[in-house]
């Protein structure tokens, strides 16, 4: 789909160094894409939150080590 946004020069400017004129929508629609993996993730640890509380100190500690592959 074919959008027109608005973006400050020097971000477009860094965007386009790094991708060229033909990657420059493709790194805007993977940074759409990831930065919306992280509010549902957000949503997730909030309703996490919401309904049991807090997270404890043994679950973070799974996490980390799950997150590194242990």
């Amino acid at each position: 789909m074919k959008k027109s946004v608005t973006l400050r020069r020097s971000l477009a400017e860094e965007i386009e160094a790094r991708t060229g004129a033909r990657g420059f929508s493709s790194f805007l629609d993977m940074a759409a894409e990831r930065h919306l993996a992280l509010l549902k993730a957000q949503e997730i640890v909030d309703d996490h939150t919401t309904r049991l509380g807090e997270f404890t100190a043994e679950e973070l500690a799974e996490a980390e080590a799950a997150w590194r592959g242990e």
